[in-house]
């Protein structure tokens, strides 16, 4: 298995997506201080899992996302991605089958993350899982970064097991360990806890059994009870039912009066009936007889209010003649002198006509306007020609009287005529009077009997109408007095339905014989017992059942959690000793590769890996003697010399377990030409069983890579890969 190609986006100084492929075995990273070329093993590291911030090389992981550039804008989110060649199937499991495997991460700005194993979404936990064993782990010696050469030497003893322990791939097992020392802990908190709900139940047991125990003789007096109950319901019954009985009876009787009242009521309502139409016949004749009585007096009253105005009418008739007759002997005087006087008129004299003229008039006093006007325009006319023609023209005036005494004449003619005919109508009219005033007496006294004929009906039929109401107050009584019985009755019927409906509960318990007085005190003597019992739990022989049960459940748990947690202790002891076996057999194989490389490095000299004590997780120490020099500490060696150690070290672990491939940033930096060359042959030696990838600046190490990756920045903050196979290279030269 070797790591085929790497694509970042947005991460660090890798802000365009860009793929970089490892072709070789060898292959160097080379390029300017800070071109960026640490930037790849960070993204290794990050897309692995890494959550340490300082780790990478950043205070915060949001500072991994490219953050901006003199010309170029911040990206929101970056991806790290690892393709490896799986071809010789160096992981298993479920990968086996894939030929290839990669491994993603993404993050955004919101310091979220997400992984991809094979583009299917995975967990951080699956992703550390996957590398687990392989020298990938978290405690991969696969990756050196600058200052872990240093740190490596100067490790403390626990650090240095945990890199052989990863190299003997038993990393997995502590994994596992601890997850099963985990899940032992779990399993006897459960037993804990399952004991003391054990005991809990146990407690709730003995508190049942005696509860069960007294509903037990709560039920034995309760059925007791109910034999005497259904003793006296049973007697209250027989009670209930003779009175139910003798109530229907006394109803019957009350029905047979209602019957009788109603008979006799129908009696009087048919006589009040016959009453009330005789009244109706007898009220229809007196308003007969009063409207004939009212005609009478109206005519008695027209013939006395015609006669009177008769008389009036004569009276003026009368009077109007006497006017006349003395006007006529006025025109007599008047004709007679008038042949006397002289033809000189006085000039007041037209006056004096007209005032004349005018009384003679009103002297008449006559009813008839047609009358009074036309004797007036006669007068007036006499007096207005003797005016107008004097003396000389006193024959036409002569002629004038005699036309107006005529009119005079006349009128008296037609009065006489007249009173005579009107009083003969009156006494026609009057003749009849009398036969009115008779007739009207008559009515009157028919019209008085009929009254007391009306007052007589009423009276009768007022007293029906009291008898008819007496009647229906004694049927309200009776009827009220049978709803009340009627109503007893239904409640002894509840009563008598209720006690059926109790015996019916009652019909699995025996019957008893006795007294009501004795069965009842017994009763009440049995009802104190109860009540002295206490509160009674019903539940109790259920919920005792129920609780053995769970106690049972309870015990069948412990049995098998505690059989489980024995296995887990023999599945620790197992681990312990396999790993422990694999511990020391890798440790004896480090050591042997130990005794190959530090020589190979230092051109002679030993090291080695010592335990620090007996125990089964001891720690280790590294012990290092270099050529022509006694032990030293490790502490007292050069900057180059504490780095071949380290890489000795390194070196004999993969020679144990080889990781997919080995990251060395920098690490010939403190190291001369004749070291830089031990080193890097070392590694090319190595290179047939590991791929390696170094970041290096020196020209001995650049000259034995297979292929180089030169890291530039062409813009500034901007990181750009151009990848040069040397061989090829160096063939294109020579040729």
């Amino acid at each position: 298995m070797r790591l085929k190609s790497l694509k970042l986006a947005g991460f660090k100084s890798f802000v365009d997506p860009i793929q970089i492929e490892f072709p070789g075995i060898m292959c160097g990273i080379v390029g300017p201080n800070g071109c960026g070329k640490s930037n790849i093993i960070d993204a290794i590291k990050w897309v692995k899992g890494e959550l340490s911030a300082k780790s990478l090389r950043s205070e915060s992981l949001q500072d991994v996302i490219f953050n901006g550039s003199d010309n170029r804008k911040p990206v929101s989110h970056c991806s790290v991605e690892l393709v490896f060649d799986n071809s010789e199937n160096f992981l298993g499991g479920e990968y086996l089958k894939f030929e290839e495997v990669s491994v993603k991460r993404e993050m955004g700005r919101d310091g979220q993350s997400t992984y991809f194993i094979n583009n299917a979404v995975a967990r951080r936990r699956d992703v550390q899982d996957l590398f687990l064993g392989t020298g990938l782990g978290s405690n991969s010696y696969a990756i050196i970064e600058q200052g872990i050469i240093s740190s490596l030497v100067g490790a403390k003893p626990e650090e240095l097991r945990s890199y052989v322990e990863e190299a003997a791939g038993i990393t997995k097992y502590k994994e596992r360990k601890r997850e099963t020392e985990s899940r032992i802990r779990r399993t006897a908190e459960n037993i804990a806890r399952l004991k003391d709900l054990e005991d809990e139940v146990k407690r709730s047991i003995r508190r049942l059994n005696a509860e069960a125990n007294l509903t037990t003789k709560y039920k034995k007096l309760r059925e007791q009870e109910q034999q005497f109950q259904k003793f006296l319901i049973s007697a209250e019954l027989k009670e209930l039912e003779e009175r139910k009985k003798a109530s229907e009876k006394e109803n019957k009787s009350i029905d047979t009066d209602i019957e009788g009242i109603d008979a006799k009521r129908i009696s009087v309502i048919s006589k009040r009936d016959v009453a009330k139409t005789k009244l109706m016949e007898g009220l229809k004749i007196l308003e007969d007889e009063q409207r004939k009585f009212f005609e009478t007096g109206a005519k008695i009253s027209l013939v006395e209010e015609k006669d009177k105005s008769i008389k009036n009418k004569i009276d003026d008739l009368n009077l109007e003649k006497d006017k006349i007759i003395k006007n006529l002997s006025n025109l007599k005087d008047s004709e007679k002198s008038e042949s006397e006087n002289k033809t000189d008129v006085p000039k007041d004299y037209e006056g004096d006509l007209k005032l004349k003229v005018q009384n003679e008039v009103s002297n008449l006093k006559i009813k008839s306007e047609e009358v009074k006007k036309e004797v007036g325009q006669s007068l007036g006319n006499f007096w207005k020609d003797g005016y107008k023609f004097g003396l000389g023209q006193a024959s036409e005036s002569t002629e004038t009287l005699s036309v107006l005494k005529k009119q005079f004449e006349e009128r008296l003619v037609s009065i006489e005529s007249e009173i005579i005919k009107i009083t003969n109508e009156n006494e026609s009219e009057k003749s009849g009077l009398a036969d009115l005033v008779q007739a009207r007496k008559d009515l009157e006294l028919k019209v008085i009997d009929h009254r007391a004929q009306q007052d007589k009906s009423n009276e009768e039929l007022r007293n029906l109408e009291g008898e008819i109401s007496k009647l229906e107050t004694q049927k309200d009584t009776i009827i009220q007095d049978r709803n009340e019985k009627e109503l007893n009755k239904r409640s002894i019927e509840i009563e008598v339905n209720e006690k059926v409906d109790r015996l019916k509960t009652f019909s699995e318990v025996k019957d008893i014989e006795g007294e009501v007085i004795d069965i009842t005190q017994s009763l009440e003597k049995l009802q104190n017992k109860i009540m002295n019992l206490g509160p009674i739990n019903f539940a109790a022989p259920e919920t005792l059942e129920a609780e053995k049960k769970r106690k049972e459940t309870l015990s069948e748990q412990i049995n098998e959690l505690e059989t489980s947690l024995s296995k887990l202790d023999e599945a620790i002891k197992k681990i312990d000793k396999e790993s422990n076996k694999t511990f020391h057999e890798c440790l004896n194989s480090v050591n042997k590769f130990l005794e190959e490389m530090f020589p190979k490095l230092f051109g002679g000299g030993f090291s080695k890996l010592n335990l620090l004590d007996d125990s089964e997780d001891s720690g280790l120490v590294l012990m290092a003697r270099l050529p022509g020099k006694k032990n030293t500490k490790l502490s007292q060696l050069s900057g180059g010399e504490k780095a071949l150690t380290a890489l000795a070290l390194v070196f004999s672990l993969f020679s144990i377990n080889p990781a997919p491939f080995c990251l060395l940033d920098e690490v010939d930096a403190p190291l001369d030409d004749d070291n830089t060359l031990r080193f890097i042959n070392l590694v090319s030696e190595m290179s047939a069983k590991v791929q390696f990838i170094f970041v290096t600046h020196n020209k001995i190490s650049m000259e034995k890579s297979s292929h180089l990756l030169g890291v530039t920045m062409r813009d500034l903050g901007v990181s750009k890969v151009v990848s040069v196979d040397v061989e090829q290279a160096m063939e294109l030269a020579q040729s």
